[in-house]
Formats: structure tokens, C-alpha cells, sequence
């Protein structure tokens, strides 16, 4: 790892030490793209961006521009101060310009599954796989030209089965199967291509290449079964998926770091903790996406049983009308609140 690479880790490490809603899996994303581990990162041009002192690191980002993008991202931001947050910004925005490109988002972390969201509001301690930063910070980006805003949704299991089983649609010519994990690679190039074909109307969404779930995925396999991807199929193809894991971070303790290892035992020791199940990612093709959702929310309905005590969504981008109503009806309650700010130089 090279010398920029740690200090940026430590600075993260001393700004999370001890904050009761931060959870320390939320690296593993980010030690992706620091270290670009993964050969999407590896195609990423990956720039940390610090503000200095004489007493030490005030503010710091990773300036990123994706392959085939006409805008620089600023992820992972951090500061100390509003003083040291306006000479970071204006310096990212310089290195934007200087790099050729007119716009700047704030809040994309290299790609839409990698996360994506400054944090402005929280009600419990960060789950896994849910973008996480000091709560405040979107007042450093208030004078931006453009403001998306997302959202997260928690609900009881009971409540949300009990509307789930008030829907009434005639799911016949539908299955859901469980991926075959003795071929996890290929069932993760499903999800992949399916993923491309559905959330990738989203906005900020860049079609991936092979490969590119796998290397997500691969080190959370040994925690998973072949429950956790569901394929809805129709006709004998593939034409939805739904990705769901237990909120891992119900098993760690907050405000520490956590490497692969000590995560895992943290996990083994203290997975009887975990009260909340995730529900990180649904796609399905259009045509499809009344009965067919309803086939995939049910089958997943039956994988959880009784397991859990509140289920909580990933983001979903408030002007995703029908996402957002599909949400707001089935689970109700916003529990989390994000936003992406833009601004084009």
C-alpha cells in the first residue's frame, strides 16, 4: 500500500474512532478504491485530495474519474472544519478543471453499487453496505447548483409482511429460484447483466463489465447462501433478481476499525445480535415489474421467516417515483437521508 494510500486510512480511522454510528465494514468499499483492488478501480483514475496544517490533516477526499465519464467525483469526503471543507472543495474543483472535465459530483463512490450518498439524516447505527459519513457535512455543499436526494426505508418485518400480504396480484407464470452458488461466478454475471438492464436506468448508473458483482461479492460469499440471490424467472429466463443479507453490522461494535479477519470472528461470536435483514438491491425487466416484483418480495418474505425483527432498505433516489411509492408503501417509515450535489465549472 503505498504511503498516500495509508495516510488516507488513518485519517478516516481518527475521524470515526469512537462515532456511535459509524460501523468499520463500511472500509471494505473504500479500501477498494484507495488501493484499487478490483479491476474496475484499476480503470479508475483514483487521486487523494488533502487539505494540510501545521498541525496535521484538516480535510480529505478521493478525486475520481471513471473510465468513459464526462464528470470527476469527489468520494469519501471528511473534514475537520466548514474552513478546511471550502479549501478541499475549491481544490478538487481545480484539479477538475485542470484535468479537462466541467462537472463535479459529490457523493458517487466510483460506481452506483460501490455507493453512493453524502449521509444528512440517521436514526440508528450505519448498516452494512450503507454509505456513512459525519452527519453535517452536507452544509458544506450547500451553494452546489444541483441537489439529488435519496433516501433509505426501515420497517417491523410483521408490518411490512402484513402490507406485502394485502397485495393481491396473481403471480402465476412466475418462479423464483436460489442461485446455484457451485457456480457463484456465473450466477454473479446474471445479477450483472440483469443489474445493466434495470437499475441501470438509474441515474449516475454506468454499464459494468464481467466480472464486476464478482469482485463485490466474492469476499462475502463464505457468509452467504444461495437464499441471498433470487432470480425471478419468466418463460424459462431470468428477467429479475433480488440481492438480501442480514445487516452484518448488528455483530460490531461501532466507531472501531475492523479488518476481513476480525470482522469475520466479530460476526461468528455475536450473529445471534443481529435483528435487521437488508434488502440491498432488486432489479427486474420491464414488462415484468408489477407481478413479477411482487413474485421476488414474496419468495423473499420466505427466506427471512422469522428471523429478524426489521428489514431496511439500500438507497433509492427520491425522483424514482415508483421506487420511492412502491417503498414508501410497503415499508413506510424514511429512515435515512442522502444527497449527490453537482456542479458544473
Amino acid at each position: 500500500m503505498s504511503k498516500e494510500a495509508k495516510e488516507f486510512k488513518n485519517f478516516r480511522k481518527e475521524m470515526y474512532r469512537g462515532d456511535e454510528l459509524y460501523a468499520g465494514t463500511a472500509e471494505f468499499v473504500t479500501d477498494m478504491l484507495v488501493g484499487q483492488t478490483t479491476d474496475f478501480a484499476k480503470k479508475c483514475t483514483v487521486v487523494p485530495l488533502a487539505e494540510e496544517s501545521p498541525s496535521g490533516r484538516q480535510a480529505q477526499c478521493l478525486w475520481i474519474h471513471a473510465r468513459g465519464t464526462d464528470y470527476a467525483q469527489v468520494a469519501f469526503f471528511d473534514a475537520k472544519s466548514s474552513e478546511a471543507a471550502e479549501k478541499l472543495i475549491e481544490k478538487a474543483k481545480a484539479f477538475t478543471a485542470q484535468k479537462g472535465l466541467g462537472r463535479i459530483v459529490v457523493g458517487l463512490h466510483g460506481h452506483l453499487s460501490y455507493g453512493v450518498g453524502i449521509l444528512t439524516g440517521a436514526k440508528s447505527k450505519n448498516t452494512f453496505d450503507t454509505c456513512y459519513n459525519k452527519l453535517g457535512y452536507s452544509e458544506y455543499f450547500k451553494d452546489f447548483g444541483t441537489v439529488h436526494t435519496l433516501s433509505a426505508y426501515r420497517q417491523e418485518v410483521k408490518e411490512a409482511r402484513r402490507r406485502l400480504d394485502e397485495v393481491r396480484f396473481d403471480t402465476s407464470g412466475y418462479a423464483v429460484r436460489k442461485a446455484d452458488f457451485s457456480r457463484f461466478a456465473e450466477e454473479c454475471e446474471t445479477m450483472r447483466r440483469i443489474c445493466d438492464g434495470t437499475i441501470g436506468e438509474t441515474y449516475l448508473y454506468e454499464p459494468t463489465e464481467r466480472g464486476h458483482f464478482y469482485e463485490l461479492l466474492k469476499d462475502m460469499k463464505i457468509l452467504l447462501s444461495g437464499a441471498n440471490l433470487l432470480f425471478l424467472t419468466y418463460g424459462g429466463k431470468d428477467v429479475g433478481f433480488l440481492f438480501w443479507h442480514p445487516d452484518y453490522n448488528g455483530a460490531v461494535k461501532a466507531g472501531k476499525p475492523y479488518s476481513s479477519l476480525s470482522f469475520a470472528l466479530s460476526y461468528a461470536l455475536r450473529r445471534g445480535k443481529v435483528d435487521t435483514v437488508k434488502l440491498n438491491s432488486i432489479g427486474v425487466c420491464k414488462g415484468h415489474r408489477g407481478k413479477g416484483t411482487l413474485a421476488l418480495l414474496r419468495a423473499f418474505d420466505d427466506c427471512i421467516g422469522e428471523r429478524y425483527k426489521y428489514i431496511e432498505t439500500n438507497f433509492v433516489w427520491d425522483c424514482n417515483k415508483k421506487s420511492s411509492m412502491l417503498n414508501k408503501k410497503m415499508l413506510g417509515e424514511v429512515w435515512r437521508t442522502f444527497a449527490v450535489y453537482e456542479e458544473t465549472l
